[in-house]
C-alpha cells in the first residue's frame, strides 16, 4: 500500500470516528414543559386535560422566539387500539422539534376515559359499567418524552396493543401542537360527557383523527393496517362521528383566531413586564448613578476647599516670609544709618 493511500484511509477513519463520537456526544435538544424530547433522568410522564394543556401551551412566551408551541409540528399520527378486554382505542403524535435540523421527536398520547377513571387502562371496565353511560369525561394527554422513552412506558400502561392507522404530515401542511391542542379542545366541547354507546374512546379518538386529516389534508394517503377495526367493541361497529366532524372541522377557524389573540395578549403583556423590568432597571441604575454623582461631586468639592485651603496656606507662608525679608531689610538699613551717624558725629 502507498504512503498515499494510507493517509487516505486514515483521514476517512478519522472522519468517521469525529462523526461516531458526534452522535453519541450531543447535547439532548432543550425541551417544553408541555412537551418533551428527551428524559435525561428516566421517564417522567405527565398527564394533563385537553384543555388545560391547550391552554398551558397558549400561555407560554419566550423573549427571543415567541410561542414555540406553534413552531413544533405535527410529523406524525398513529391510531391504536388495546387488545383484550375492553378494547380501548387512543392516538399517538409524534411532534417535530422547533430548531430546524434537529430529528428530535417528542410522542404525545390523548384519549377518553370516564371522570376520575384510573389511568392504567388495562383494569379499565368503560364499557361494561351501565352507570358510566352518561358522566363527565376526561379527555386527555400524556407526555412521554422521545420515541425512545414513549415506547416501554406506553406498553406499561396500556400493556398490548397494535396499531391500525398511520398519518403522516408534510411540513408544508401539517398543524403545530398549538394547532393540534385546540382540535382536542374542540373535540372535548362537541361532547363533554362520557356516553357508554355515543361519546366514548372510540369516538374520541375517530373525532380527533378524521378531523386532523380534514383541516390540515396531505398529498400522502394514510397507512392502515386494519381500518375496519377502528371504533369496534367485538366486532361490532359503534357508528361514524362523520357529523361531529363537520362539526369541529366548522367550529376550527372562529376559535384558531381567539387563540391568535390571546397569543397577542400574552405577547402584549410579557412585553409590558419586559418594559416594566427593563423601567425598573433604568430607575435603579439612574438612583445608584445619582448616588455615584453625587458622591463624585462631594468629592470634587472637598479637593477644591483643599486646593484653597492650601492656597491660603501658601500666601499666608509668602506673605510672612515677606514681611521677615522687609524686616531684615528695615533692620539692615537701620544698622548702615546709625554707623554712618557715628563716623560723621
Amino acid at each position: 500500500m502507498s504512503l498515499k493511500q494510507d493517509r487516505g484511509n486514515r483521514s476517512w477513519i478519522s472522519r468517521f470516528l469525529a462523526s461516531f463520537r458526534r452522535v453519541f456526544m450531543s447535547e439532548p435538544p432543550p425541551g417544553l414543559p408541555a412537551l418533551k424530547f428527551h428524559c435525561p433522568n428516566g421517564p417522567d410522564i405527565n398527564s394533563a386535560s385537553v384543555l388545560s394543556w391547550c391552554s398551558s401551551m397558549a400561555d407560554s412566551w419566550d423573549e427571543t422566539q415567541g410561542n414555540l408551541y406553534a413552531k413544533c409540528l405535527l410529523a406524525r399520527m398513529e391510531y391504536y387500539k388495546c387488545g383484550g378486554h375492553p378494547e380501548h382505542e387512543f392516538l399517538l403524535f409524534y411532534f417535530r422539534h422547533w430548531i430546524d435540523g434537529c430529528s428530535a421527536q417528542a410522542v404525545v398520547s390523548a384519549d377518553r376515559a370516564v371522570q376520575g377513571q384510573r389511568r392504567s387502562l388495562t383494569q379499565s371496565s368503560e364499557l361494561l359499567s351501565p352507570s358510566s353511560s352518561d358522566t363527565n369525561a376526561y379527555d386527555s394527554v400524556s407526555i412521554y418524552g422521545s420515541p425512545h422513552d414513549a415506547t416501554p412506558q406506553l406498553q406499561v400502561r396500556y400493556t398490548r396493543y397494535s396499531k391500525l392507522c398511520t398519518f403522516d404530515f408534510p411540513s408544508s401542511s401539517a398543524p403545530s401542537a398549538l394547532q393540534v391542542s385546540t382540535v382536542l379542545s374542540l373535540v372535548h366541547r362537541q361532547a363533554p360527557a362520557y356516553h357508554l354507546y355515543e361519546n366514548q374512546c372510540y369516538w374520541f379518538s375517530s373525532t380527533v383523527w378524521g378531523s386532523l386529516k380534514e383541516l390540515f389534508p396531505s398529498d400522502q394517503d394514510s397507512e392502515c393496517e386494519n381500518h375496519r377495526a377502528r371504533a369496534r367493541y367485538r366486532g361490532v361497529a359503534l357508528g361514524s362521528p362523520t357529523e361531529d366532524i363537520k362539526a369541529v372541522c366548522a367550529a376550527y377557524q372562529p376559535e384558531w383566531q381567539k387563540m391568535l389573540e390571546t397569543l397577542e395578549r400574552v405577547k402584549c403583556h410579557h412585553e409590558a413586564e419586559e418594559a416594566k423590568n427593563r423601567q425598573k432597571l433604568r430607575m435603579e441604575f439612574e438612583v445608584e448613578n445619582e448616588q455615584f454623582r453625587q458622591a463624585q461631586q462631594a468629592e470634587i468639592e472637598r479637593l477644591r476647599q483643599t486646593e484653597i485651603c492650601m492656597q491660603a496656606e501658601n500666601a499666608q507662608q509668602k506673605a510672612e516670609t515677606e514681611r521677615v525679608r522687609r524686616e531684615k531689610v528695615g533692620y539692615s538699613q537701620q544698622t548702615w544709618l546709625n554707623l554712618l551717624m557715628v563716623l560723621f558725629h
